[in-house]
């Protein structure tokens, strides 16, 4: 029985140990650190709604139903403390129709290839990333990101219209400059496969991918449906809000002044085309509000219970 072990031990040794400091399996001249002559499996995990990454996982797919989530581990203490995961490294790939977000933990960052830091990124469909922990911790980068798009072009658009008209759910809101979103319904929305941003149709809102300069180009028919008030034009503001929807969240848009006969009367064409910087995981909607206007003898609104109706066309790309 002794010799038996000796013999186990010592074609042991022959298999893992190919020189001083280094392991090799089924070779015995490793030239790394850990040489393995053959294949390597890891865990392969499938998932379809928002999860949080552990140490158990490796590579995972998305291939949820609805926009999802995926959130990074904490940091808990950094290299070279006991527990740190300096190294570690995650395969994440979107499988599936709709866009994944990819979060990392609390105050920690992630570096994204270009531009500062985020704390998220986007992957749209067909999209992959591997992330590794350099072993910081805190409101500092913690991951590092090599992100691939599936597509060869460098122009990806997101476009969509609609001839349909839309009825504003509150013209108080319209007529006091609450910005109110202009909703998409999914077939009306046509996105390219590895877009630079998504669709994300239960909130009616894009979702930025990639960080980058981005072309957009909106336009909406107005329509008050009747006015109230004696001046000679309704101010109409048609623009984007980003991460949010307030009035303060407006980055880019135009104002039409239109005439209160006109307004009232049937629909007026109104449009803007600009360029806009945005990071990745920034949320944008396309949005509509009476713009601020009062003179002596009275600010035109819109007439309810008419309301107000558009119909609108949108398209977003990537420069």
């Amino acid at each position: 029985m002794k010799k038996l072990l000796m013999g186990f031990l010592s074609l042991l040794s022959y298999c893992l140990l190919g020189q001083l400091g280094n392991v090799g399996i089924n070779t015995v001249t490793p030239g790394s650190t850990l040489e393995i002559n053959g294949s390597l499996a890891a865990q392969y995990r499938l998932i379809s709604a928002d999860y949080n990454m552990s140490i158990t996982d490796y590579y995972v797919a998305y291939n949820g139903s609805s926009v999802g989530t995926i959130t990074l581990p904490t940091a808990t203490v950094a290299y070279p403390a006991q527990g740190h995961i300096k190294g570690r490294t995650y395969y994440i790939k979107n499988t599936g129709s709709f866009n994944v977000i990819i979060t990392a933990n609390g105050s920690e960052l992630i570096d994204n290839q270009t531009g500062l830091p985020v704390s998220s990124i986007g992957l749209g469909q067909g999209w992959f990333v591997m992330l590794i922990s350099n072993g910081a911790t805190g409101g500092v980068v913690t991951w590092e990101a090599v992100v691939i798009n599936p597509t060869t072009s460098i122009n990806t658009i997101i476009s969509m219209s609609s001839n349909s008209t839309y009825n504003l759910p509150s013209t108080a809101n319209f007529n006091s400059g609450i910005p109110q979103v202009l909703p998409f319904t999914a077939g009306e929305v046509q996105v390219n496969q590895g877009s630079t941003a998504s669709w994300d149709a239960a909130n009616n809102r894009f979702v930025i991918n990639e960080t980058g300069i981005y072309e957009l180009d909106a336009l909406s028919y107005f329509g008050a449906g009747g006015t109230t008030g004696t001046s000679s034009y309704i101010g109409v503001n048609l623009g984007i809000t980003k991460n949010g929807i307030g009035a303060a969240n407006v980055i880019a848009g135009t104002r039409a002044n239109i005439g209160q006969a006109v307004a009232g009367a049937g629909n007026t064409p109104v449009s803007f085309h600009c360029l806009v910087n945005l990071t990745a995981g920034d949320v944008i909607h396309l949005t509509m509000y009476r713009g601020a206007f009062d003179s002596a003898t009275g600010t035109v609104q819109s007439q309810a219970p008419a309301g107000v109706s558009e119909a609108r066309h949108f398209s977003l790309k990537k420069l």
